[in-house]
Formats: C-alpha cells, structure tokens, sequence
C-alpha cells in the first residue's frame, strides 16, 4: 500500500543482519519505504495491520519458514494479491518449486545482485499496478453494467406495462366502439324531466367534478354517463366502464386495481385495472352501490389522493381520471343505514343527477318505439314504418317497469316477428306476427275443451324457438362477442342462455 507521499511500501522479512541492511539502503535509494520483520510471524502482524505493497520473504527463518507465512499470507483474502518475492541462497529446484507452490510470484537468489533486485521489484510493483487497474476497471465496468441492466430491465417492464395496458385498451374501445353503433349514443326526448338532466349534464360535463347519477334499472344511465364523457375535456381518453353489480366481491379489487402475476391463484400475469385504463380519461362505476364496504375505504381513498396499489404490489400508481358513478337506489339511506360508506357517498354526491323513470316521460314513449323500430327495420333488413295505433296507445299506457330498455326489447321482438310495415304488440301473449285476416290464437281454454288449433298456426313460443335456432345457425352456435347470436339478438349472454333452456334448444338443434 502506498503511503501519503505515494511511496511503495516493501515488507523485508529476513534474520540476518547483513541482508537486511543491504535492502534498506539500496531500496530506500529507489524511492521505496521499507519495513522490516525478523520472523514469519512478526511479518504477518505487521501485513495484517498494514499491508504492503510488495514482500521480499527469506526462506530459512526461526519459527515459521517462508513457505509456511507465505501459505498463511496467501489464506488471508485481504493480503492474497500481494506479490512475494522469495529470497533464497538455495539453488535446489526443488526448493523453487516448492517455493511457487506455497504462493511466491518469483526468487532472488543470494548474495543479492543490486540492478536484479531493483528489477524485479519494479516488474512486480508494476504487474501488481496494471492488474488492480484492470481490477477496478473491471468492477467499475460490473458496476455500470448492472446498473444500466437495471436501467434496461426497468425499461423493459415499463415497455410490457404499456403494452398490456395498450392491448387491454385496444380491446376495450373496440368493444366500446361496437355497443356505441350499437345504440348510437342518441338520448332520445323531449320531456321536462329529461330535458333538465340534460341541462345539468351541459352544466358539469366540462368540469372534473364527481357526478351520481341516479335512476331506475334501464332508465338510460349509461348514455347519460357518455354524454358527460363526450362533452368533455377527456373526450380523447377512453371512457372505461366497471358494472359493480357484475364482479364477484373477490375479484372486484383486482378489476378496479389491477394486479401483478402472483398476486393470488389464478393470477398467471400482469392485469392492468379500471382506474389505470382510465388514466386521462373517465371511470364509469354504474351499480357502485353494490361494492363491498372494504372496497369502498380504498376506492374513497384514490378519490380522494389520486393514487392506488394493484393488488399484490407495493408500487403506489398515480392517476388522473373522473369518476361517473350510477346506482338505482338511494344511496342517502344506504349510508344512513350503514350499507355505504357516508363519507363515499358525499364524495360520490358532489353534482348528482336524477334520470326520470319511462312513466314519468309519456310523451316521448312513441318517440322512443319508432326509433327503436326503425332501428330494428335496419339491423333486421326489413322496411318498418308504423305502429298500429292500438299497440301504439296502450304502449303509451303501459307502467313499464323496466323503463326504456324493457321498450326496447319488445320492440325487437315486435320487430322480429313482424311480416309487414307495421308492428303489432300484443299484450297477452307479447309481440305476434300482424297478417292480413286475424290469426286464431291457442291457449290453454281452448285445449282443455278439445278444440284443435289449425296447423298452419304458431304459438309465439314455437315462433321464438325458431328464430332462436335461425340466429344461431347463422353464427354457429357462437354466443357472446360482437358476432355471436346474443349481440344479434340484442340480449344479454346471460339472458339468451336462461332463454335457450327455457325454450328446449339444446346443440343439435343448430349444429
């Protein structure tokens, strides 16, 4: 080691007098700092507590001989490197042998040479020199190459992460896309109680304010919730959707939150959640009355902060996104009643927006029918221009509970059924096809009296059975995804398979 001058330090380790003396002149004239042992043992001491740069080892000492301390100074891990030259005044090759074999690097033969030791000196000095600088460029060189894989594998995971999210965003506006033509994001009416919801969806569409929406089942929330969307800044950002109603309560966190690969069973890779596929954009949570109450602390809290962990990850991610939240019950005695957070519901409540039941908008029912129906007439091919003015007054009578979507779907199956122009509803047995002569109904009176109906005539059963099988030819038995039968039959997967069972069509009545 070199002292604060950066003079090399030389460790002599000999008994005798004379040689010693000869070393320190003629290594100190050089420029070296020379010190000194007299045995193996003091000779490790003093290596131990500073080592040096170089060790010039006789062989023949009192207690431990130079093949020994050099064995002890090899086993040593901070004093491994050094180089030791022996010192020798045998011309055995044995001994050299040996010599190497106990660790020396080389020997210098007695009587001592001046110019030899001098040479040898400065070979080793420097060899050892150029081999800690390959050293410490070799460590640097590890260094920077774990720290810039680091980099890389940073890199790469970031690059996976936007690809996932990508790829899941890809496949979400594609399935936004399909149910937008679907229903052609048009808020139909002109009643007071709509046209006040829609002054209110003007009013805070452009701001980034939390708005509920509240409204019977089928009342239109969801096109509320895109016409808030549509009207905003984030209008270039996806507006994701989460059906809180939907989600089992295990999984609903991770549909929220995301999750990382083996986060928990099952959770074979990465998922990118809700709230981050929103980011920049809108989160509509419609049923959110429906999420667990654990569920609710923690989606109060990226309400609140901006920011959430996905599920088995400590890695705190930031957001920006606006929360649209729809529920068909009061939220007010839920929270009163301790079955929704109250300090989520105020913070769900901050512009609430109130979505008139279908009853209460009698005047736009027929605006709605023929809109449904000409719609119908385009998807179904057929040319559909008028109501019959019987279904037409008692659709306006009519409660409907299940509001605008319970019209919709018995105008499609009016408009499946119809023959003609011009669609017939009939209220005791749903929609039937309108002919020319008045068709002759079967009903369970007239089999318990034995009347036989004609055998050209079809309950609506039997039609709907057959156009069921039609449908499902038609996509070969596919049921979900934008070409399967429940897209064509404008019903829910859920709904087209109860109706299948109910209906007896088992496979091979369409394969």
């Amino acid at each position: 080691m070199k002292d604060e001058t950066g003079k090399a330090s030389i460790l002599v380790v000999d008994d005798t007098p004379a040689n010693i003396g000869f070393l320190l002149e003629t290594l100190t004239k050089a420029g070296y700092r020379v010190r000194v042992a007299t045995d193996g043992e003091s000779a490790l001491e003093q290596a131990q507590y500073s080592p040096p740069c170089l060790v010039l080892l006789d062989v023949m000492m009192p207690g431990i001989d130079g093949f020994q301390t050099c064995r002890r100074l090899r086993g040593m891990p901070s004093l491994a490197q050094i180089p030791v030259i022996f010192m020798t005044a045998l011309s055995d090759a044995q001994d050299k042998v040996r010599a190497f074999e106990a660790g020396a690097n080389d020997y210098i033969t007695k009587p001592f040479q001046y110019e030899e030791v001098l040479a040898r000196v400065q070979t080793h000095l420097s060899r050892r020199e150029l081999e800690k600088a390959l050293q410490d460029a070799n460590s640097e060189l590890e260094t920077r190459v774990t720290a810039r894989t680091a980099e890389l594998t940073s890199a790469l995971a970031e690059v996976e992460r936007l690809k996932s999210r990508l790829q899941q965003e890809n496949r979400y506006l594609k399935q936004e896309i399909s149910e937008q033509a679907a229903n052609n994001g048009e808020i139909i009416g002109s009643s007071p109680a709509l046209q006040d919801a829609l002054r209110k969806v003007a009013l805070v569409a452009k701001t980034d304010s939390t708005v509920l929406i509240h409204g019977e089942t089928g009342t239109g929330k969801e096109l509320i919730a895109r016409a808030l969307h549509e009207q905003s800044s984030r209008r270039d950002r996806p507006m994701v959707k989460l059906n809180c109603s939907a989600i089992s309560a295990g999984l609903v966190e991770s549909e929220l939150f995301g999750h990382v690969k083996g986060a928990f069973t099952g959770a074979s890779d990465r998922r990118v959640g809700r709230f981050e596929l929103a980011d920049g954009g809108t989160l509509f949570l419609d049923e959110v009355s429906e999420l667990p109450l654990e569920t609710q602390a923690k989606l109060l809290r990226v309400l609140q902060e901006r920011e959430f962990e996905p599920v088995g990850s400590s890695k705190t991610i930031k957001v920006d996104v606006r929360v649209i939240a729809a529920t068909n019950r009061d939220l007010a005695a839920d929270a009163e009643n301790k079955r929704f957070r109250s300090d989520l519901y105020y913070r769900l409540n901050v512009f609430p927006i109130d979505l008139p039941p279908l009853r209460d908008r009698p005047d736009d029912i027929e605006t709605l029918a023929l809109h449904f129906m000409q719609r119908m007439g385009r998807k179904l091919g057929k040319r559909l221009t008028r109501i019959e003015p019987d279904s037409l007054a008692k659709l306006r009578a009519h409660s409907w509970p299940g509001n605008i979507r319970d019209l919709q779907n018995t105008i499609e199956r009016a408009s499946v059924l119809a023959l003609d122009d011009t669609l017939l509803v009939d209220w005791e047995l749903g929609p039937v096809v309108r002919s020319a002569a008045p068709t002759p109904r079967v009903t369970a009176h007239d089999g318990a009296n034995g009347h036989a109906a004609p055998a050209d005539v079809q309950t609506l059963e039997q039609i709907e059975r057959a156009h069921f099988i039609s449908v499902l030819k038609k996509t070969h038995g596919v049921i979900e995804g934008p070409k399967g039968a429940a897209r064509l039959l404008n019903l829910k997967p859920s709904t087209t398979r109860f109706r299948m069972k109910k209906l007896g069509i088992a496979k091979p009545d369409y394969l």
